[in-house]
């Protein structure tokens, strides 16, 4: 729990990895996966960034968000990232 200005927020961490593919010259989101940990999430990154083909880029994240408005409450921590991903998901 979360308490700001009086109200007090359930929190919860996502542990996120997001995908990319080509769309002609620019970057796409391809699938997104949720996972229970942030060691899930990692491996399952660090799986796909080894076989990158159709699939360009991999990020995993760690988010930090309101479980009942779906605010975000954090900016997303990056736990790891393959090959092409966006200047702004890869925290450049």
């Amino acid at each position: 729990m979360i308490t700001t200005e009086g109200t007090t927020m359930s929190a919860s961490k996502l542990f996120i990895v997001q995908q990319f593919v080509k769309q002609g010259r620019r970057l796409g989101n391809g699938q997104t996966m949720q996972f229970k940990t942030a060691e899930e999430a990692r491996q399952r990154a660090d799986r796909d960034g080894t076989r990158l083909g159709h699939v360009v880029g991999v990020v995993a994240v760690e988010q930090t968000v309101d479980v009942e408005t779906g605010e975000v409450l954090e900016e997303p921590v990056v736990l790891t990232r393959h090959g092409e991903v966006p200047a702004e998901v890869a925290g450049e």
